[in-house]
């Protein structure tokens, strides 16, 4: 998350039992840690439930939020951690919101038939993104759509950068790949 407000100061704020504070927190980490979320589920009410949870955890643990010593990676864990127990208790499976994505420079949208083209792209890319393992889909979504660092992702994540480096060569040889016989016709398993 970007440093534009002094999360420590913040926090330490926070423990203080200053709910104004914590309303300023909610409202600068909020759509981020709802995009992250959305990357694990689905539906968004239960991204929702999700954030609802962990939002209120902090708030009961407030005590303790002054001495974190890395706060982004603390709430992208606390986030993960969260939404892979929703899932656990729920046994669905995720997709990945393409919210991002712009492929308008690829295709001519000027008619209908670049408006088609346009969406089929848009859908086999969804399709590549979400036939790829798990730990490929984490590292993709939070180095792409979050432009997050190798390093920190391997931080967040618990494991090392190589990993990390090694998981987004897996992600992009299979999406290229997807996309490859996209263009060559090849039919491709929905």
């Amino acid at each position: 998350m970007e440093q534009a407000i002094n999360l420590k100061a913040l926090f330490a704020q926070i423990a203080k039992n200053n709910p104004r504070a914590f309303q300023l927190f909610f409202d600068y980490s909020y759509t981020q840690l709802y995009r992250y979320t959305s990357y694990y589920l689905k539906d968004p009410d239960e991204c929702k439930d999700v954030i609802s949870e962990v939002y209120y955890r902090l708030w009961q643990n407030r005590h303790k939020l002054a001495n974190l010593s890395n706060i982004d990676n603390y709430l992208f864990i606390c986030v993960r951690n969260q939404a892979l127990y929703h899932l656990r208790e729920s046994n669905r499976y995720q997709s990945i919101s393409l919210e991002g994505v712009t492929s308008e420079e690829m295709i001519d949208r000027r008619n209908p038939e670049g408006d088609l083209l346009h969406s089929e792209f848009r859908d086999i890319l969804e399709l590549a993104i979400n036939s790829l393992p798990q730990r490929c889909r984490q590292v993709f979504f939070l180095v792409k759509e979050e432009e997050m660092k190798y390093r920190d992702v391997a931080k967040c994540l618990d494991i090392s950068e190589k990993t990390v480096h090694a998981q987004m060569c897996i992600a992009l040889k299979r999406i290229s790949r997807t996309i490859r016989e996209y263009k060559l016709g090849i039919q491709i398993k929905r």
